[in-house]
Parts: structure tokens; C-alpha cells; sequence
């Protein structure tokens, strides 16, 4: 269509060029006949004879014949032919004597006409002796079918190269078509559009940040959650000013990639002290590097998920620590009761109440808080079932504080503090494990101690303990004391540590807390 759009246009602009440049050749050539004729000493001569000679006759009809105009008429002063394509008329006055009395004063003119011939366009030019004065006419005219004529002659080809044109156009429109589809996978313009929509509204809706660049730091794509990821890590410059990766971005994530050529797996990225999980697939094509195209999630979302799995897996525990304790009371009692032993089973019941009054009402008359007094009720439980005895610090104080997030993460410290002292002492004598919780009112701070009575640890790798994924244990360990350091880090906390090797270690955190009753 937009072939056959182009050549019509083109085809009324060169019609309109054409035609204009005909009428202009046309009045060219007149002019130039007439002209020629005027100057021409046989008529000179001969225009103002009285005689009727055939001499201005002869000459115009050699003119006719050799430049193709359709009459040459020699008038004189009193506007009497004495030349004329029709013999018959030659003698009489000029068919139109008001347009050639126009040139009588010494002037030219072109005019259009009906004459004896027909329709047509004629130029007037004075004849002018050796003493310069005027001494008649040459109208020189071409009828209108002659233009016409040599018009469509001028036209036909024309056409006929624009017909041409069409059909090669046509022809290379279907190929070049052809090819495109072959190019585009066969999609149509409007399936390509809705695939591109289609793209952005899949990739936006990833929760991952994805951005894909070349070597030369063009970004290929990019979607919504890469944008809010960089926001978040307050990235104060334009990262994708003209469409071109900032250079501090690219040289952060594929500086090694594409120096390296390999893919990265789970390599943690730190950006303006926001740290960022990011996995980074290198494209090739061809057998070369065209680009890469990076995954990149907020590690804050990964340490809650392990905070919750860790949470989960220390209340598991402590339940399986709880069962069994309660189950071993229950065989004893049902071991008493078949021997018939009922005051044995009396004074032994006597004793688990004891046990548990005094357990019970130390903790909570020091922890006002239900959530970690049933905790650390628990945590005793579970840890002296595994030979383990935990103490806590007679000074220990704790208000009751709402249920909430940060609640939970100070359980979940205190449950991995715990979970370590208790690895701790595991090759120990003494397996002693001490807690110390307090909430300092006049400081607004929660303050907790964990000690242990283990090996203690070496002063080299005490930095090191709270890197992810880093463990004296070996195996999949590690995580634990990253997610106590990410917790304390979220509340402006702070963690030390104090160790020895042969005297165990201390683990002490400060938590800022505006602590307000739950009457208020």
C-alpha cells in the first residue's frame, strides 16, 4: 500500500512538472521561430511589397516543415497575410486583428487563440528594417492537438516507467515482507507489540530485580523491582542515564563477568550498605559475549526467611526436649504404680511440683513477659535434657513488651546465642551456659548475655564468626550468628564479643527499646 500511495504521488508531481515544462518548451520554441523568421532578409524585403510574391511563402512553409511548428503567418503593417499554411488566405487580414495590433507599437506578446487552424498558442514578434523601423508581423503558433499530442507522448512514457516501478516495488514490498516475517518469527506487527507488553508486565511482576546489559554498559532491560532496589539502596546517581548503565553500577555487577566470561551464583553485593543477593548469567551469541543479565534480591528478605526457619527449628526443639522430659516422668510414675510403689509415686510427684515451682516462679517473677518466659522455660528444659545446665543470672529483669517483630527477633538471638553455648561446652567438663537479660529503663536499652564454660575462640577468627556461612562446625552452618549481627544491625544495636581459648566466651548485645506499658 505504501508503494502504490508513493508512486501516485509521485506520478501527480512529475504530471504537474510535466505538463508546466511542455507549455514552457512550447513558448521556447515559438519564440525562438519567430524570432528567427523576423530577422530573415527575404522577408524583410519582401513584407511591405504590395505584390503577392511567393518568396514569404516559400520561406514560411520551409520553416513549418523544419522546426515542427503548426504555422509561421508574415504579416504586414496593415495586418494582410502574406504567408498562411491554407494558400487561400494569403492576401487577406489577420483572422484576429486586435491581438496583432499588440505588436504594431514594437512589442511581443504570446497569446492563446482560435484561428483558421483551431485552438492554439502564438507568439507575435515586430519585423524591423536596416533603419529600425517596424515594417510588419511574424505570428508563429502551434494548435492545441499538437501539444496535446506531443503531451501524451511525454505522458505515456512516463507512465509506463511509473507502471514499471510499481510492479518492481510490489515485487520487493512481497519479498521484503517475506523476509521480515521469516526475521520476526513469523509475528505480525500487532503480535509483536502485545509479546513486548507481555515481556514488561512478566517482568515486572518478578519480585527478583533483573537488569540485562551489553559489554559496553547498554542496558538491554530492566524491570520495576531493579528500580525500587536502587532506590532503596539510596544510589544517588542516574544508573541509566541515556539508556547506558552508570559505570560504578556495571563495574559493581559485571566487571568480573565480562572480564572472566562466567556466570556468578549467590554472591552477595554490598551498595551504599544495602546488601543484595545477585546472580549474573552471561549471553552469548554466536560463540561471543553479546550481553548478561543479572537477578538481584534484597538479602534483608533472605535473613528474614532464615529468621523464621531458625525461629521455627528452636521451637521444634524445644518441644522434642519437653516431650521426652515429660515422657520419662510418665514411665517413672507408671513404673511406681505397677510395683505399687503409691508413696514413692506420691513423694516423687511432690518433687516434679517442687521442681517445677521453683523453676517456674524464679523465671517469672524476673521475666514479665509470657513469649520469653515460656522460652527460656523450654531452652532449660531442652538443654538440661541434653546434660547442659542453663542459669539465669539472678539480677536478670525483663518488662512485659507487646508481641511484635522485634520480640521475635530477640528470641530468635537469644535462641541461636543459646544453641551455640550449648555446642560450645559439648567437649567440656562442666557444661555450664549462663544468661544474663535485663531492660535498662533509664537508658531505653535491652541488654542480654550469653556465657558459656566451652573451649572459648581464637582470637584470629572471632571476626569471622558472623560472616555468612562461616562455621568451626563445618557443613551447611553458619547462618546463625549472621542473622544475630543483621537483627542487631536492623535496631541500631550493637554485639560483642569476649573470648578466651580454655575459658569460654561471652556474647553481650544492646538493643535500643522504648519500652511503654500495655496498660498505656
Amino acid at each position: 500500500m505504501s508503494v502504490i500511495v508513493t508512486l501516485i504521488a509521485s506520478a501527480s508531481l512529475l504530471h504537474h512538472n510535466l505538463v508546466k515544462r511542455e507549455h514552457d518548451v512550447v513558448k521556447e520554441k515559438l519564440k525562438d521561430v519567430a524570432r528567427m523568421v523576423a530577422k530573415d532578409p527575404r522577408v524583410i524585403n519582401e513584407v511591405d511589397n504590395d505584390l503577392l510574391n511567393s518568396v514569404i511563402q516559400q520561406y514560411a512553409t520551409e520553416v513549418v516543415e523544419s522546426t515542427g511548428v503548426s504555422f509561421v503567418v508574415v504579416l504586414n503593417n496593415e495586418l494582410i497575410r502574406k504567408s498562411h499554411p491554407h494558400v487561400n488566405v494569403i492576401g487577406q487580414p489577420f483572422s484576429n486583428i486586435e491581438d496583432a495590433k499588440q505588436s504594431l507599437n514594437g512589442t511581443e506578446h504570446f497569446s492563446k487563440q482560435q484561428g483558421i487552424l483551431g485552438e492554439g498558442t502564438r507568439f507575435f514578434t515586430p519585423i524591423w528594417n536596416e533603419d529600425g523601423q517596424q515594417v510588419g508581423i511574424v505570428c508563429v503558433g502551434i494548435v492545441q492537438e499538437t501539444v496535446n499530442q506531443a503531451l501524451w507522448d511525454a505522458q505515456r512514457t512516463l507512465y509506463f516507467g511509473l507502471g514499471f516501478g510499481l510492479l518492481v516495488g510490489i515485487i520487493g514490498a512481497i519479498y521484503l515482507a517475506h523476509q521480515l516475517k521469516k526475521l520476526l518469527l513469523g509475528l505480525e506487527p500487532q503480535q509483536i507489540v502485545a509479546n513486548i507488553q507481555e515481556r514488561d508486565i512478566i517482568i515486572d511482576s518478578v519480585s527478583e530485580g533483573i537488569i540485562a546489559v551489553t559489554p559496553d554498559q547498554r542496558i538491554l532491560l530492566h524491570n520495576l523491582n531493579f528500580t525500587k532496589l536502587m532506590e532503596k539502596a539510596k544510589f544517588t546517581g542516574d544508573y541509566k542515564k541515556d539508556a547506558y548503565l552508570d559505570k560504578d553500577i556495571f563495574s559493581l555487577f559485571f566487571n568480573e563477568v565480562f572480564t572472566t566470561g562466567k556466570s556468578i551464583s549467590n554472591q552477595v553485593v554490598v551498595v551504599n550498605q544495602s546488601e543484595l543477593i545477585v546472580n549474573i548469567k552471561v549471553i552469548y551469541i554466536n560463540d561471543e559475549i553479546y550481553g548478561a543479565v543479572a537477578t538481584l534480591r534484597d538479602q534483608s528478605e533472605m535473613q528474614q526467611l532464615i529468621r523464621q526457619l531458625s525461629g521455627t527449628e528452636q521451637f521444634i526443639d524445644s518441644l522434642r526436649a519437653q516431650n521426652h522430659k515429660f515422657m520419662n516422668q510418665l514411665h517413672t510414675i507408671l513404673g511406681l504404680i505397677e510395683l505399687k510403689k503409691f508413696d514413692d509415686v506420691a513423694h516423687f510427684i511432690r518433687v516434679l511440683n517442687a521442681d517445677y515451682h521453683r523453676e517456674v516462679g524464679f523465671v517469672t517473677d524476673k521475666i514479665k513477659s509470657p513469649a520469653v518466659a515460656g522460652f527460656l522455660l523450654g531452652k532449660t528444659s531442652e538443654l538440661k535434657e541434653q546434660g547442659v545446665k542453663l542459669t539465669i543470672d539472678s539480677d536478670s529483669h525483663f518488662p512485659n513488651m507487646k508481641m511484635g517483630e522485634m520480640l521475635h527477633d530477640l528470641l530468635l538471638s537469644m535462641g541461636v546465642l543459646l544453641d551455640n553455648a550449648k555446642d560450645a561446652v559439648a567437649n567440656s567438663k562442666e557444661k555450664q551456659v549462663s544468661l544474663f537479660l535485663h531492660y535498662d529503663e533509664e537508658e531505653e536499652v535491652i541488654l542480654f548475655e550469653v556465657q558459656d564454660s566451652g573451649a572459648g575462640i581464637d582470637e584470629g577468627l572471632i571476626e569471622k564468626i558472623f560472616e555468612r556461612g562461616f562455621s568451626t562446625k563445618g557443613g551447611t552452618r553458619g547462618y546463625g550468628l549472621d542473622a544475630v549481627q543483621s537483627i542487631v544491625k536492623q535496631y541500631q544495636g550493637i554485639v560483642d564479643v569476649q573470648s578466651e581459648v580454655g575459658n569460654g566466651s561471652n556474647f553481650r548485645i544492646e538493643v535500643p527499646y522504648k519500652w511503654r506499658s500495655l496498660n498505656d
